[in-house]
């Protein structure tokens, strides 16, 4: 080796080493003044609190963790590119946002990209202005809001509770709302991935002036004894919280007719006190989040996302449930015969499918005989899990904490450290 070779040769090696994980910035406390514009990339691990007067510009941003927005606060982004992780198995949300009180959050030609199966979930109040914000994977939530956006594409975006929105040239997956506890509401003409401009009365007596925009799917949550009606709509996936008793079919497909709409659930087969009246609705999959008392049984039905908390007890025969972050707390029951849970396979084709898992934690217990699994399983806290006659077995099993977990024919189950 010659003498320039060997003066050269460290800084070659410099050269082809990988830029070491210090060139990312970590970011300042975000105080009353802050302003964070110096180009680069900055991670932010473990929680962030937003205080006073913030202005984030110019920047990429590693975010590891929830952002908590004081009341009061005034948050600006302006060309901001966020990339936002979760840990393994992470609960829905996990790297989210959410507002103490109402705040002012202005975001100006930014995106939103999310990394794995993470899904972003922001929960907002206060003042929103959005001008060109892309997300992928991600939720807003609004909650007494005065918003304008303009340029927004999201996954989901809820409207809700007493929230004025002000919107042109919305791309969505869904355009959702929450209805009160007793609330007679009409939705009419919403088309499915066609642009359309309409105002629009919403649940829980929230309001929506929409221009140009468009949404895959309709979703309302109708809560308590509230009564919904949805005429002509092009694809919907109505959500419930039952507290009741009874037998439920949930129906997929063309439904309804405006000489004879369909009543869901069936007056005589349950003592439910909610109604979705449907005329002309292509009901696409249904939500079902079962709270205290709920002691229910569904047949021939399609469920995308399935929750049971506190002592509710569910059955659930001959149905196909996609399972979309599916979630058993508390001492709820699920017991599922003869069914399909999981739709990985269909998540190429279908954006609104974010992720297809099974979680169990606190007292729950989940009993699946003959089931043809097409996604994983979480269980955690003191849960109990059976897996008995397979058709096809889950993608994966991850057993943490004191859970048990009882499989026949025998399966692999991988366990874990203490969920996080």
């Amino acid at each position: 080796m010659d003498a320039l070779s060997i003066i050269l040769a460290p800084l070659c090696l410099a050269l082809a080493l990988p830029v070491p994980s210090m060139a990312q910035k970590r970011l300042p406390p975000l105080l009353d003044g802050t302003v964070v514009d110096e180009k680069g990339v900055y991670r932010q691990d473990g929680p962030l609190l937003i205080q006073g007067k913030v202005k984030i510009s110019g920047i990429d941003l590693d975010l590891r963790g929830p952002i908590t927005v004081a009341a009061g606060a005034e948050l600006e982004l302006d060309h901001v590119k966020v990339q936002v992780s979760d840990p393994p198995d992470a609960s829905n949300g996990a790297s989210g946002l959410r507002c103490e009180g109402e705040a002012t959050i202005k975001i100006l030609h930014s995106t939103m990209t999310a990394k794995g199966s993470t899904h972003p979930i922001w929960w907002l109040r206060g003042k929103v202005r959005v001008d060109d914000f892309q997300t992928a994977n991600s939720e807003f939530h609004l909650d007494h809001v005065q918003a304008n956006l303009m340029n927004f594409s999201i996954f989901e975006l809820e409207i809700s509770r007493s929230s004025e929105v002000v919107a042109k040239h919305l791309r969505l997956v869904f355009l959702s709302t929450h209805t009160g506890e007793d609330e007679k509401l009409e939705f009419s003409d919403i088309p499915s991935k066609q642009p359309f401009s309409r105002k629009i009365r919403m649940g829980s007596l929230a309001r929506a002036d929409l221009s140009d925009t468009s949404a895959e799917l309709f979703l309302v949550y109708v809560h308590g004894q509230s009564d919904v009606a949805l005429n002509r709509v092009g694809r919907a996936q109505l959500a419930m919280f039952p507290r009741c008793r009874g037998s439920l079919t949930l129906p997929h497909g063309m439904v309804g007719s405006t000489a004879s709409p369909v009543i869901i659930p069936d007056p005589k087969a349950s003592d439910c006190p909610f109604r979705f009246r449907l005329a002309e609705v292509n009901a696409d999959t249904w939500d079902v989040y079962a709270g205290a008392g709920a002691d229910l049984t569904f047949t021939n039905s399609v469920i995308d996302e399935l929750n049971a908390d506190h002592d509710a007890k569910i059955s659930v025969l001959d149905s196909e449930v996609y399972a979309d972050w599916m979630s058993l707390a508390g001492n709820s029951q699920l017991k599922v015969e003869n069914s399909s849970v999981g739709a990985e396979h269909l998540a190429a084709q279908r954006p609104d499918l974010a992720t297809s898992q099974v979680r169990l934690s606190g007292q729950a217990v989940a009993v699946f005989h003959r089931v043809k699994f097409d996604c994983g399983i979480v269980a955690a806290g003191n849960s109990n899990l059976v897996i008995s006659d397979y058709v096809v077995p889950p993608r994966y099993i991850r057993q943490s904490e004191n859970a048990t977990v009882k499989t026949a024919p025998s399966l692999a189950v991988e366990k874990t450290g203490k969920e996080r």
